[in-house]
């Protein structure tokens, strides 16, 4: 007797940790940079160039990108821009690796400190933050029927599963050309530019991804006006597209994770040759998996009618999609200067949030964390003509997901997707955010599975001791299934001798079963 099986393809966590870092070192100046008086702002960005992974630990090399905008030294003090790196190797322990296993790595970059050793060389002091995770991917065979099923009762049961459907790395290239607006001046020389994706959305087609978003885009130029050269311009530009994903489907749910990798933006001449357009490109590096939600109706029990049925049963283990949930979380805070410069003219203002913890509670998911904003300003002092502030702001947000286990397996994303700062006075600014948050909570469950069926002989004195004819009063929670099993009596038998149509019984309900039915 042959089992039909079914082969559900699915993931489930290997293994995780997460690891601290601490990094210092002292940069030097290009030798084309002009010298340093003040750091005005500064962003920091990971590179990961490998992950090697042992026995028990996983070794992650790469570098700190620090980019830093400074006051020169010369007599009339400009804007610089300079960029330094740090490399970096850390050798996580991570219980139950092996080599061969693929680690998702993320990163986040805490408490970045950088300040003047002297006019051509700067310290910097960095914490690293690395969560490091392993997937297996794996099929399980689960009895979905039975190729000869003659004299034989077979009992089927649903159960929800989420298939993984497509797991894989893929490139998203964002490209864009935008020009200045008719007033502003020309750009002579770019000083910083920073860009900022936000409200990136996916949404499975058949045989690709949409792509949808903002990107954020800041420029400080100098033009070529003698008096008042320093310029800035900021705008928003939309973000379309589609990525080739063969095997992709509308319904589909989608957990895609994804990590900017490289920044470019180019000064390009216009349709009359001015120095008045700029091409953006950024790359998205992407970790796409798409699940199928499908309901697999499973062998759980088979008995035989003129033979007993001997089974071979294995423990299975599965996953499904407990909650899938999306919320905003909306922050308005003050900041403050705090004994800098009082604020003239605010230029450029960005975010950056940091996930901290995610528990599982009787009313959901509690989400907390941190969102650090940045500003950069024109002061009223001559001296120091540009200045900024940085303001560490903590958030907590309860996303509703009834039915949470304590154990379950939290998909959690938080992404910028509104950051607006007013000026108030001259020593307060009002931060207006609007975090995205979305979660898919898996839960993973164990059936047992038929492996194999053989036909055996009948135990005679267990078939003798049946009556020939069976008065059975039925009991609270009982099933023709388990009645027709302890008699060796077809369902559809039973049902057509006590004229019942469906599955349903009664407690106290009387069944005629007569023997060899």
């Amino acid at each position: 007797m042959n089992i039909i099986q079914n082969h559900i393809h699915m993931d489930r966590i290997k293994c995780r940790a997460v690891s601290q870092s601490t990094l210092e070192d002292d940069i030097n100046l290009p030798e084309t940079s002009p010298d340093m008086s003040k750091i005005i702002f500064r962003e920091g960005n990971v590179l990961i160039s490998e992950t090697k992974v042992t026995k028990d630990h996983v070794a992650i090399t790469g570098i700190l990108e620090l980019f830093l905008l400074y006051l020169t030294e010369e007599e009339e003090e400009k804007l610089a821009r300079a960029v330094g790196k740090i490399p970096f190797e850390e050798n996580v322990y991570v219980e139950g690796a092996e080599p061969g296993d693929m680690f998702d790595v993320t990163w986040n970059i805490e408490d970045l400190s950088v300040s003047t050793v002297n006019s051509r060389k700067i310290s910097a002091r960095s914490i690293l933050t690395f969560q490091l995770q392993a997937e297996c991917l794996y099929d399980e065979e689960a009895a979905v029927d039975l190729e000869d099923g003659k004299d034989v009762e077979y009992h089927l049961e649903q159960m929800e599963v989420a298939r993984l459907a497509i797991c894989k790395k893929d490139i998203f290239r964002i490209r864009q050309d935008f020009e200045l607006p008719s007033h502003m001046p020309n750009i002579y020389r770019l000083i910083w530019q920073s860009a900022k994706v936000s409200a990136l959305q996916f949404k499975p087609l058949d045989d690709k991804i949409a792509v949808s978003g903002e990107v954020s885009v800041f420029l400080l130029y100098e033009s070529p006006q003698e008096d008042d050269n320093i310029q800035y311009y900021e705008t928003m530009l939309p973000v379309t597209g589609t990525i080739d994903c063969v095997g992709s489907r509308e319904m589909m749910i989608p957990d895609i994770t994804w990590n900017m990798t490289g920044r470019e933006c180019e000064v390009r001449p216009d349709m009359d040759g001015e120095e008045r357009g700029c091409a953006l490109e950024l790359v998205l590096d992407l970790g796409i998996k798409m699940y199928a939600e499908e309901t697999v109706s499973i062998l759980s029990d088979v008995y035989g009618i003129r033979h007993d049925i001997e089974s071979t049963v294995k423990d299975g283990s599965f996953r499904r999609i407990l909650v899938k949930n999306s919320g905003t979380c909306r922050l308005s805070e003050k900041l403050t200067t705090e004994g800098n410069p009082q604020i003239l003219q605010l230029v450029h203002s960005e975010g950056e949030v940091l996930t901290r913890e995610c528990t599982a509670t009787d009313d959901g998911i509690q989400i907390e964390g941190t969102l650090c904003v940045k500003c950069l300003y024109v002061t009223s002092d001559d001296k120091m003509p540009y200045a900024s502030l940085e303001q560490t702001l903590p958030f907590a947000y309860l996303l509703e997901a009834k039915g949470m286990q304590k154990d379950a397996d939290l998909n959690v994303h938080v992404g910028m997707e509104q950051l607006s700062v007013s000026m108030l006075d001259a020593t307060e600014l009002e931060a207006k955010i609007s975090l995205d948050i979305s979660c898919i909570v898996f839960e993973e469950f164990h059936q047992e599975l038929l492996t194999q069926l053989s036909v055996m002989p009948p135990d005679k004195n267990a078939r003798r001791s049946i009556p020939g004819i069976v008065v059975h009063v039925t009991e609270p929670g009982e099933t023709l299934w388990q009645i027709g099993k302890r008699y060796y009596q077809p369902v559809a038998a039973i049902r057509e001798l006590n004229g019942i149509s469906g599955d349903t019984i009664r407690p106290g309900e009387k069944l005629i079963l007569v023997k060899g039915r």
